[in-house]
């Protein structure tokens, strides 16, 4: 919660951050495009969002060019192991288990 507090005061990490959780699996060129941003400034944004841990990288190949896909975090990971391990607890699941 920290991390999403800290995004919070920089405007265009919060707007990335936003667009890749309502449109995970975009690539920073598309994610550019589609908030009319320079690719430099979306790739700093991304960069620092993969600092903080709310953000993940998958490497597709469907041709000979590789794409860089850019995931949200689930939000189970984000949460304290303590709250995990309660909200396991309450839903029935094995403590020790994911």
């Amino acid at each position: 919660m920290v991390a999403y507090k800290k995004m919070k005061k920089n405007n265009t990490e919060h707007i990335v951050y936003c667009t890749i959780c309502s449109n995970p699996g975009m690539n920073t060129y598309e994610l550019s495009k589609k908030l009319n941003m320079t690719g430099g400034r979306v790739r700093h944004a991304i960069s620092k969002l993969k600092e903080d841990g709310l953000v993940k990288f998958k490497i597709e190949r469907r041709t000979a060019r590789l794409k860089k896909l850019v995931y949200p975090i689930e939000v189970w990971r984000l949460l304290p192991r303590k709250i995990k391990y309660q909200m396991k607890k309450l839903l029935g699941y094995k403590a020790n288990g994911s």
